[in-house]
């Protein structure tokens, strides 16, 4: 029986596909077979044609996502800062719920995405300070604890 696809190998296929190495060589590396070397390339979306060129352009597909997330994550803070502002101006307790819920929403997205950047090492530390306070603020997993 094959063993189970693991994020390991996940993560392993990606990092040397980045590097130009073929299929074979990945293979052998992670001391997998070449079919299951295909399976993980599937579906992350790489492929094996192009060598060089792809790594390439699949490093610079990483850092674009990065990139994004980084910026997904500022703007979900952002607005839960403006949701957090307009609670207080609120004019009945049922808009300042509603500007909290918002709020809370946008700071599980915050603190989400920036777990994402922290598990994949795509972040950069400069929100780190706030990710901690969202830690605190509403637990590691940005969901609620099951407490209320």
């Amino acid at each position: 029986m094959a063993l189970p696809i693991t994020d390991r190998d996940r993560k392993q296929v990606r990092e040397l596909h980045a590097e130009g190495k073929s299929r074979n060589e990945i293979a052998r590396t992670i001391e997998r077979s070449a079919a299951t070397v295909s399976k993980i390339a599937r579906t992350e979306g790489l492929t094996f044609s192009g060598g060089a060129r792809v790594a390439a352009a699949t490093e610079a597909r990483s850092a674009d996502a990065a990139a994004r997330r980084e910026l997904l994550a500022d703007e979900a803070l952002d607005g839960a800062l403006g949701q957090v502002a307009k609670t207080a101006g609120a004019e009945s307790a049922r808009d300042a719920r509603d500007h909290a819920t918002a709020a809370r929403a946008l700071t599980e997205v915050h603190a989400r995405v920036a777990e994402l950047a922290r598990q994949t090492g795509t972040g950069s530390s400069a929100g780190s300070m706030l990710d901690r306070l969202a830690d605190v603020l509403i637990g590691p997993t940005g969901g609620d604890s099951g407490e209320g």
